[in-house]
């Protein structure tokens, strides 16, 4: 009995207001039809829409009367009017898909070459953009911008190459010759070896101070965890290192390979300040890195033929490395360190890296600019 009651509380008639358009005065009213008359209405009514969709397509206009947003808002909330799906922008921006990420699986090897007058296996490369221009061919001279990445981030680029006023940059594309090794890198690769520690050391005349300029790649040295600007304390018990002769200095370093010497290394790279420890290195022939000097570019080099901008790896001079780029491509080869930038480093790219470079053809021209 109590169900019964609940049912005939409600009118026949039962009003549904639209949401948003209380303020505009409007509603939509459902009238309940008797379950047998149900069927054949819901018949015409799916018959009638099937008509309107053919005539309208995907607009819907209610008696050929446009109506106001909130209106339109509405009635599309309750199902009433349908409106097309569009997508969303702001103004002077238009949202890209997500790129999808490359693995190191996808990159394909390029054709082995010689390099420093050995044979070397082809480097890994993938192409991010095939260009539409005009392709890469020997003679021509290359204007590329280039970028080095170490582990995720930008450590070289041209793109950046100098930093002016208000923390503002200027790029400065690279132009070489395509086709040909510079001398530098045709020629092997020729190392001093000395036997010691594997560190350059410096005094500082003003904290009278023995200190670590730089340490030899994989050298005794980097290998005990010192660093550049630690302090050498003492060498095999002799102090006072500041007031001795450099040249006395280094025949303390100096020795037969396998050989032990303890220092008192005061560490933590600020000069004056740190803590203390011994460290027993075992002296090895070690490789002297060169001074850093410019690359001699057939080609021109563009603002690089000074040696204030960028350094740019060897690698992109090899014709293997770039073959089959066009103008406009870009292109992603992983560097192992042999053709990258070796056992000197550049910036914050250590010695003995791999790195990610990133090659955008620009242009190409006929000789030399």
């Amino acid at each position: 009995q109590a169900p019964q009651q609940r049912r005939t509380k409600h009118p026949t008639m039962s009003a549904i207001s639209c949401v948003g358009l209380g303020g505009l005065g409007l509603t939509a009213s459902v009238r309940r039809a008797p379950t047998g008359t149900r069927r054949a209405s819901t018949a015409v009514v799916r018959a009638a829409a099937d008509e309107h969709q053919q005539q309208h397509q995907q607009s819907v206009v209610v008696d050929k009367v446009e109506l106001p947003r909130r209106a339109a808002l509405a009635l599309a909330a309750i199902g009433l009017v349908a409106t097309p799906a569009t997508p969303a922008r702001a103004i002077g921006f238009a949202k890209e898909l997500k790129k999808k990420a490359v693995s190191d699986d996808e990159f394909i090897p390029s054709e082995p070459f010689a390099f420093r007058s050995v044979p070397h296996d082809g480097v890994k490369y993938y192409d991010l953009t095939t260009g539409s221009g005009e392709k890469l061919e020997a003679g021509k001279t290359a204007v590329v911008h280039f970028t080095c990445r170490y582990r995720g981030l930008t450590a070289v680029s041209s793109r950046e190459a100098r930093t002016l006023g208000g923390n503002r940059t200027v790029a400065e594309p690279l132009e070489f010759k395509y086709g040909k090794l510079p001398s530098e890198f045709a020629k092997p690769l020729v190392r001093k070896i000395v036997v010691g520690i594997g560190a350059e050391l410096r005094i500082d005349p003003e904290l009278r101070e023995l200190y670590v300029v730089a340490t030899n790649f994989n050298g005794p040295a980097e290998k005990a965890g010192i660093k550049a600007n630690d302090t050498i304390m003492s060498i095999d018990g002799t102090g006072d290192l500041a007031n001795l002769p450099i040249a006395d200095i280094g025949a303390l370093l100096i020795g037969d390979a396998g050989t032990e010497l303890v220092l008192e290394v005061k560490k933590g790279g600020e000069r004056g300040a740190g803590t203390v420890e011994k460290v027993t290195l075992t002296r090895e022939a070690t490789a002297t890195v060169p001074k850093k000097r410019v690359t001699e570019v057939e080609g021109g080099g563009g603002l690089f033929t000074g040696g204030g901008g960028p350094k740019p790896p060897p690698i992109i001079y090899v014709p293997e490395a770039l073959a089959g780029m066009r103008v406009g491509g870009r292109r992603n080869i992983i560097v192992p360190a042999d053709v990258g930038y070796e056992d000197v480093g550049e910036g914050e790219i250590p010695p003995g890296a791999t790195i990610k470079l990133e090659v955008e053809l620009l242009e190409l021209r006929s000789g030399a600019a």
